[in-house]
């Protein structure tokens, strides 16, 4: 079997979990997408939603892949910086994977750089992605950590916690271990994974990655904290839209204690952008935290954060006309990234 009818077979799979995770979750009665109508004749709502997309993805998100760009010796325009992240934004919207929209812009910065700063660009894309799950994880732990004893005073809570816990070790903890090792010994580590193996080019994208990350810790700072507050942003709105469509109480802190696990789920390769495996995720974690509805929300917010992005779509057909990419610079070896729950 061919590559293609591979890929072919494995996104018909993928597909095929998105949908039967949807008609269960429709037929149980736990997704309602007559809410997609409730906001859309609700013109705050809408405002609301375009404004804090706005802010958080292209401004915010703009701004934090801009400070990376500082790693690798880049100081693009903030207007070619915000027109190349709206770009992005299409890409990863309807590109599987996730990843496309971010190669490219990095690859549209990359040339017009000297030669030897093109790697690193490439490597900023890998650092981005990794900060944008680290300040998610960063912010639940902090949240989980002020709520502790509330939150381990009931039983059933522990287990959210405790995976807290892990994924702030997992995602924190460990990579700052990891940067100061790659301070002492970075170049020797990399060094020794030379090889022509996938795994190996991908080890070697990930040492790569945190050398870069090791050489400078001030944007690595600021991208962190930019990240925090991304997220800290786009938990107030995922609490808001629960409030608005189920009626409920639903607080900051409840939400964002929850809100990083099952974005997180949607990295897991079973479906088209974690569509279906999100939904189901958000309807069990709302229930851990008393609230219901978990699947209608998480719709509604991603169907909000999608249809925004097509608009990237504008800026893309004026780079493609004035300078396309040539094929030497479409086939440049990219970093290999994990994917951002902080984008659609």
């Amino acid at each position: 079997m061919g590559e293609k009818a591979k890929g072919r077979l494995i996104l018909l799979a993928k597909v095929l979990v998105a949908t039967a995770l949807l008609t269960w979750l429709l037929r149980g009665g736990n997704l309602d997408l007559g809410a997609l109508v409730v906001v859309a004749r609700t013109p705050w709502l809408l405002a609301t939603n375009f404004a804090m997309w706005a802010f958080v993805a292209v401004v915010l998100g703009g701004l934090r892949w801009r400070v990376l760009l500082t790693l690798a010796g880049a100081h693009p325009k903030l207007s070619r910086v915000f027109s190349l992240q709206l770009v992005a934004l299409f890409f990863n919207v309807v590109i599987p994977g996730n990843v496309g929209g971010d190669v490219l812009k990095a690859l549209y910065v990359a040339r017009n750089e000297d030669a030897n700063k093109r790697a690193p660009i490439l490597v900023v894309v890998f650092v981005e992605r990794m900060l944008g799950l680290s300040g998610l994880v960063a912010l639940a732990l902090f949240v989980t950590a002020v709520r502790f004893p509330t939150l381990w005073s009931t039983p059933s809570l522990r287990p959210l916690v405790m995976s807290v816990g892990l994924l702030g070790f997992g995602f924190v903890l460990v990579p700052a271990l990891i940067v100061l090792l790659m301070r002492r010994f970075g170049e020797r580590i990399e060094a020794r994974l030379e090889g022509p193996s996938r795994l190996a080019g991908l080890a070697r994208k990930l040492v790569q990655a945190f050398r870069l990350m090791a050489t400078r810790p001030g944007p690595l700072v600021g991208g962190m904290l930019i990240s925090i507050l991304m997220h800290g942003i786009t938990v107030a709105w995922f609490a808001l839209l629960a409030r608005e469509i189920e009626g409920q109480a639903a607080s900051f802190s409840a939400v964002a204690t929850i809100y990083p696990l099952g974005v997180l789920t949607m990295i897991l390769p079973i479906s088209p952008a974690g569509v279906g495996v999100g939904h189901a995720a958000f309807e069990k974690l709302f229930a851990m935290i008393g609230l219901t509805g978990g699947s209608t929300v998480f719709n509604v917010f991603l169907v909000g954060q999608i249809i925004p992005c097509t608009i990237g779509a504008i800026p893309y057909v004026s780079l493609r006309s004035k300078a396309p990419l040539s094929a030497s610079e479409e086939t440049m070896e990219p970093a290999e990234p994990v994917a951002d729950p902080s984008q659609p």
